[in-house]
C-alpha cells in the first residue's frame, strides 16, 4: 500500500546565484526584530521540528519509492510465476485431454470396428465412454479449480507475510529513522545555537570595531589639532623671528648711521683740534703728526668702512694723544709760571727800588703773562671738554661697539634660528608628510572599513531579508506540513486501525483457509488416490486397447489391402465407365447433330 508524500527543500541563495551556506570567515550579526515578530506570529516549532519534519518527509519518500520498487519487482515476479503456473497447469490439462480424447476415439474405432457386435453394444460403449470421459474431464476440473484456489489461498497468504514483515520492517525503520532524526536534530539545534552565539560575538567584534574605528578617527583628528596647532606657533615664532631680524637689522643700520655721523663729528673735531693746536706753537705742534696720523688712521677707518674695531683702537689713540698733550701743558705751564715767578723775584731782590713805569710796565707785562697764561688754561679747558666728548664719544664707541657685538650676536642668533627655523621647517615637512601619509593610509583604512561595513550593513540587510522570507515561508510550510503531519497521523492511524482490522480478518481468513485447505489436501489425497486407480485400469485398458487396436490394425490392414485391391478393380471399372460414358456422349451428340 503507498500513500502520496509532500517533500519540501528548503534553500537559500545569494543575489549572485550562489547557494548560502555556513562559513568559516563571515558570520553576519543576529536579526532580533523579524525573529520577534516571527515568534510573535508563528506556531511554537523550533528548527529542530522542522528539520525532523524535512527529515520525516525525505524519509517517507525514500520509503515510498523503495516500496514501489519492491512492489513492481513482486509484482512483476508474480506475473511470470503465474503465468508459468497457468501455461504448465494448462499444458497438464491439455495433456490430459488428449490422453482421453485418444482413448475415447481408440474406444471409438475399436467398438465400430468390432464387426461382430451390435449396434446396440456399440451405442453402449460409446456412452459409457462418453460418461467416463465426462467424468473425468469434470474430475480434472475439480481438481484443477481446488488446486487453483489452493495456489490463490498460498498467494494470499505468502502477500499478507510480505505484508507483515515489510510493516514490522517499515515500523522498525521509522523507529531508527526518528532516533537518527532526533539526534541529527539535536546536533543541528547545537550548531544553530553555536551560530547564533557566533554572529552575536560578530556582532560585538563589530560594535568593538566600529568604536575602534571612532576612536581611530577622534585620534586622527586630534593629532591632526595637534600638528596644526605646532605648525601654528612654528609659524608665529618664525615670525617673531623674521621681526627679531629686521629689529636687529633696523638697529645695525641705525648703529651704522650713528657712526657715520660719530664718524663726521669726529672729523669735525678733528679740525678744530688742528687749527687750535695751530694757534697754540711749538708745544702743540709735536703732537700734530699724532693727530694727523690718528686723522689718517680715521680716514683709513672710514676707508675700511667703519669696523668697530678699528674705531675702538682709534678712539683709544686718540685719548692717549689727547691725555699726554694735556700734561705736557700743564706741566709747560707750570714751569713757566715757576720760571718766571724765580724771574720776578729775582728781578725784584736784585732791584728793590724801582720805578713805577717799571712796576707798571711789570703789571701790566704780568698781566699780559696773565692773559697769555690763562689763554692756554681755557684752551686746556676747552680741550678738557673736548676730552670729555671725545670720551663721551669713546663711551658712545664702547656702546657703538657694545651695539655692533650685540648686532653681531644678533646676526648670529638669527642666522642660528633662521637654520632652526629651515631645520624646524624640514621636520614640518617631514611630519607634514608623515602625517599627511599617516593621514592617506587612516583614509585609506577608514574607508577599507566604511566599504566593509557598508558590505557588512548589504549583508546583514540581505540577511534580514532572507531570513525575513525564509521565515515567512517557514512558518507558511511549517503551518502547511503541521496540517498534513496531522492528516498524515491520521491517516496514519486509520491505515494502522484499518490495516489491524484487515490483519485480524486476514488472520480468519487464514484460519479458514488453512482448515478448507486440509480439507482440500484430504479431498485432493482422495482424489489422488482415484486417479491413480483411474490411471492403473486406464493404463490396463491403455494395454488392452492396444493389443485389440494392434490386432484391428492388422485385420483392417488385411481390409485395407482388400479395400485397396477392390479400389484398383474399381477405378479400372470407373475408366472404362468413362470411356463408354465418353462414347456414349458422342454417341449422342453425334445423333442429336443427325436430328437437328
Amino acid at each position: 500500500v503507498t500513500h502520496g508524500c509532500i517533500v519540501s527543500t528548503i534553500k537559500l541563495f545569494l543575489p549572485d546565484g550562489m547557494e548560502a551556506r555556513l562559513r568559516s570567515d563571515v558570520i553576519h550579526a543576529p536579526l532580533p526584530s523579524p525573529v520577534d515578530k516571527v515568534a510573535a506570529n508563528t506556531p511554537s516549532m523550533y528548527s529542530q521540528e522542522l528539520f525532523q519534519l524535512s527529515q520525516y518527509l525525505q524519509e517517507a519518500l525514500h520509503r515510498e519509492q523503495m516500496l514501489e520498487q519492491k512492489l513492481a519487482t513482486l509484482q512483476r515476479l508474480l506475473a511470470v510465476t503465474q503465468e508459468a503456473s497457468d501455461t504448465s497447469w494448462q499444458a497438464l490439462i491439455d495433456e490430459d485431454r488428449l490422453l482421453s480424447r485418444l482413448e475415447v476415439m481408440g474406444n471409438q474405432l475399436q467398438a465400430c470396428s468390432k464387426n461382430q457386435t451390435e449396434d446396440s453394444i456399440r451405442k453402449e460403449l460409446i456412452a459409457l465412454q462418453e460418461d467416463k470421459h465426462n467424468y473425468e474431464t469434470t474430475a480434472k476440473e475439480s481438481l484443477r479449480r481446488v488446486l487453483q484456489e489452493k495456489i490463490e489461498v498460498v498467494r494470499k497468504l505468502s502477500e499478507v507475510e510480505r505484508s507483515l514483515s515489510n510493516t514490522e520492517d517499515e515500523c522498525t525503520h521509522l523507529k531508527e529513522m526518528n532516533e537518527r532524526t532526533q539526534e541529527e536534530l539535536r546536533e543541528l539545534a547545537n550548531k544553530y545555537n553555536g551560530a547564533v552565539n557566533e554572529i552575536k560575538d560578530l556582532s560585538d567584534k563589530l560594535k568593538v570595531a566600529e568604536g575602534r574605528q571612532e576612536e581611530i578617527q577622534q585620534k586622527g583628528l586630534a593629532e591632526k589639532k595637534e600638528l596644526q596647532h605646532k605648525i601654528d606657533e612654528m609659524e608665529e615664532r618664525e615670525q617673531e623671528l623674521q621681526a627679531k631680524i629686521e629689529a636687529l637689522q633696523a638697529d645695525n643700520d641705525f648703529t651704522n648711521e650713528r657712526l657715520t655721523a660719530l664718524q663726521v663729528r669726529l672729523e669735525h673735531l678733528q679740525e678744530k683740534t688742528l687749527k687750535e693746536h695751530n694757534s697754540l706753537g711749538i708745544q702743540v705742534d709735536d703732537f700734530i703728526p699724532k693727530i694727523n696720523g690718528s686723522t689718517e688712521k680715521e680716514h683709513f677707518l672710514s676707508k675700511s668702512g667703519g669696523d668697530c674695531t678699528f674705531i675702538h683702537q682709534f678712539i683709544e689713540c686718540q685719548n692717549k694723544i689727547i691725555d699726554e698733550g694735556h700734561l705736557t701743558k700743564v706741566e709747560e705751564t707750570k714751569l713757566l709760571k715757576e720760571n718766571q715767578a724765580r724771574v720776578k723775584e729775582s728781578d725784584l731782590s736784585d732791584t728793590l727800588s724801582p720805578s713805577k713805569e717799571k712796576s707798571s710796565d711789570d703789571t701790566t707785562d704780568a698781566q699780559m703773562d696773565d692773559q697769555d697764561l690763562n689763554e692756554p688754561i681755557a684752551k686746556v679747558a676747552l680741550l678738557k671738554d673736548e676730552l670729555q666728548g671725545a670720551q663721551s664719544e669713546t663711551e658712545a664707541k664702547q656702546e657703538i661697539q657694545q651695539l655692533h657685538k650685540e648686532l653681531i650676536e644678533a646676526q648670529e642668533l638669527a642666522r642660528t634660528s633662521k637654520q632652526k627655523c629651515f631645520e624646524l621647517q624640514a621636520l614640518l615637512e617631514e611630519e607634514r608628510k608623515a602625517y599627511r601619509v599617516q593621514v592617506e593610509e587612516s583614509n585609506k583604512q577608514i574607508n577599507v572599513l566604511q566599504a566593509q561595513l557598508r558590505r557588512l550593513q548589504e549583508d546583514i540587510e540581505n540577511l534580514r531579508e532572507e531570513k525575513e522570507n525564509e521565515i515567512s515561508s517557514t512558518r507558511d510550510e511549517l503551518v502547511s506540513a503541521q496540517n498534513e503531519i496531522l492528516s498524515l497521523q491520521q491517516v496514519a492511524e486509520k491505515a494502522a486501525s484499518e490495516r489491524d482490522t484487515d490483519i485480524s480478518a486476514l488472520q480468519d481468513e487464514l484460519q479458514t483457509v488453512r482448515a478448507e485447505l486440509e480439507r482440500w489436501r484430504k479431498d485432493a489425497s482422495d482424489y489422488e488416490k482415484e486417479i491413480v486407480n483411474l490411471q492403473a485400469s486406464f493404463q490396463l485398458r491403455c494395454q488392452q486397447c492396444e493389443d485389440q487396436q494392434k490386432e484391428e490394425a492388422t485385420r483392417l490392414k488385411g481390409e485395407l489391402e482388400k479395400l485397396k485391391a477392390e479400389w484398383s478393380a474399381l477405378e479400372a471399372e470407373c475408366v472404362t465407365l468413362r470411356k463408354e460414358n465418353t462414347l456414349l456422349t458422342s454417341e449422342l451428340q453425334r445423333q442429336e447433330k443427325e436430328l437437328s
